[in-house]
């Protein structure tokens, strides 16, 4: 049953995030003009920068196991003083850990595989840049490939952070 229900997740937050990116490229494109190279970058960027927030969230509010991926972050040492470290809590009930475990690979089987990896597209990136190219435009190529890439990273590394403070809050 676990396994039907993350899969169902997937499917719902996939179909989801594919409507979400057709509906932004169609804003950014159709409505406000803009160039498709500039409004696949758009949904690049900003799918990055909620998929980390996304991922810090979730990590630090639910991953109660140990082991969690925030600690190869570098700021990392600075947060192990703090009461919300995910670093297996031994006053945490074994039903605790559990239902912690289950929300988290739920939540991130809806937001990060399902919604988010339909939201962003990187094949999608990939054929708008051969397209490009085979017109012969190859420095509006260049500024969408390496555009797309550098925001998305300085994007997702936004997210994370962000999402590691905001789960300090709670």
């Amino acid at each position: 049953m676990h396994t039907l229900v993350i899969l169902l997740c997937i499917a719902i937050g996939g179909g989801c995030g594919a409507l979400s990116r057709e509906g932004m490229m169609a804003l950014m494109h159709g409505v406000l003009g803009l160039p498709p190279f500039v409004a696949l970058g758009v949904v690049n960027v900003s799918g990055s920068l909620v998929i980390g927030f996304v991922f810090g969230r979730l990590e630090g509010s639910l991953n109660r196991r140990g082991g969690s991926r925030l600690k190869d972050l570098p700021h990392s040492a600075n947060l192990k003083t703090r009461p919300w470290w995910p670093e297996g809590d031994p006053t945490l009930p074994a039903v605790d850990l559990l239902r912690y475990d289950t929300a988290l690979q739920i939540a991130s089987a809806l937001f990060i595989t399902g919604f988010l990896g339909a939201y962003t597209t990187f094949s999608g990136l990939s054929l708008l840049t051969v397209q490009l190219l085979e017109r012969g435009d190859v420095v509006t190529a260049l500024i969408s490939v390496v555009g797309s890439i550098a925001l998305g990273l300085a994007a997702a590394w936004i997210g994370v952070h962000s999402g590691c403070r905001a789960s300090r809050t709670t």
